[in-house]
């Protein structure tokens, strides 16, 4: 039979003192972690504080230079081909570099920007005196092959650029300052083509009721030219070198105004070149009898979507609004020539109202 153990009264109160003895150690322990947690804390949220105040010092010692910027459009992508020059010629274009810029021109929102004004102020008479086209031709190229040109004031950045110009017999009338509007559109052109630097190439092609190039034979410029039905003749790139440059300037000099006016056929012949235009001007005096055409056809007019400056001869109202339309369908600029003067911008646009029809 077991036997019951009963602790003495001694054994009791020995447990008991050990217990107490392993709870005050216990909460001892608590309180110096709790003091480690806490000192921890404070030296951790100095740091941060003084780390603060040491970036806040040094940002308000830095003076940050003020950079103006605008808004500037995405660069025109060139494309590396091997152009057809002339009909005996092909040579290789030469490469592209950077160019230099007279500004800073940025791709992203800056804090301080420049707006580009609208210029709804004229910027002088073109007339016929020797003021014509003075300063629209900037000469402004990079010098290396890629360049750009200008003409009646309007500049863009490439180096194939194709002149569509109107050649229709409402081109011989009197321009405000004397002379005819051919006269003032031949020096303008000559001035445009002379500005143009050595690595760029060019086309001239004129129209009126039907559309012709440079290498179209005969005298009677109309009756050879294309009609806009078929195929287009091909029209060739010419590099702009000083010889180049004199005998096309020499043959636009001669070129006699006459017939109707119809926009396709000219345009048609130049979004066909072979490699295509990166410059793109057009410039009409008259209401196109295609003008419907162009609206309806202009993704296939113009599949690569290259950006058609137009410009509006003396000629507000509809037929600048089509010209308008145009520029702003492809991403273009308007250039309205009124009374001898070049307006842009809002000015342009006021033009195109109807009531001036």
């Amino acid at each position: 039979m077991a036997k019951l153990i009963v602790p003495q009264e001694g054994e009791q109160e020995l447990g008991a003192a050990q217990s107490e003895t392993v709870q005050l150690a216990l909460v001892r322990q608590r309180q110096r972690d709790t003091v480690q947690s806490l000192i921890s804390s404070m030296i951790l949220v100095g740091l941060l504080i003084a780390l603060l105040a040491l970036i806040t010092i040094l940002s308000l010692r830095t003076n940050s230079p003020t950079i103006v910027t605008y808004q500037a459009p995405a660069p025109e992508q060139e494309r590396i081909e091997r152009p057809e020059v002339n009909q005996r010629a092909r040579p290789n274009p030469p490469g592209q570099k950077s160019s230099r810029a007279k500004v800073i021109a940025t791709q992203a929102p800056a804090p301080v920007s420049v707006p580009i004004p609208d210029n709804p102020v004229p910027e002088g008479p073109f007339g016929m005196s020797d003021e014509i086209g003075e300063g629209w031709g900037d000469n402004e190229g990079d010098g290396t092959g890629g360049g750009g040109a200008s003409f009646f004031g309007s500049y863009r950045k490439g180096k194939r650029v194709a002149y569509v110009v109107d050649f229709s017999g409402s081109m011989g009338s009197t321009a405000e300052g004397g002379g005819t509007f051919a006269q003032a559109l031949k020096k303008e052109l000559t001035e445009s083509i002379s500005n143009l630097n050595s690595g760029m190439y060019f086309t001239v092609i004129f129209f009126s009721s039907r559309a012709w190039n440079l290498t179209t034979e005969g005298n009677d410029y109309v009756g050879n030219g294309w009609h806009g039905l078929g195929e287009p003749p091909h029209t060739n790139w010419y590099p702009a070198n000083e010889g180049i440059k004199k005998e096309v300037v020499a043959k636009i000099n001669r070129m006699p105004v006459n017939g109707g006016t119809m926009w396709y056929p000219g345009l048609k012949m130049a979004m066909t070149m072979n490699p295509p235009p990166s410059i793109v001007y057009l410039l009409s005096d008259g209401e196109p009898r295609d003008g419907d055409e162009i609206s309806f056809n202009m993704k296939q007019l113009n599949p690569g979507g290259t950006p058609i400056d137009t410009i509006a001869f003396e000629v507000p109202g509809s037929p600048a609004g089509r010209l308008m339309e145009i520029a702003k369908d492809t991403g273009g600029k308007f250039v309205m020539v009124f009374k001898g003067e070049r307006k842009t911008g809002r000015a342009a646009e006021a033009l195109t109202d109807p009531k001036y029809d």
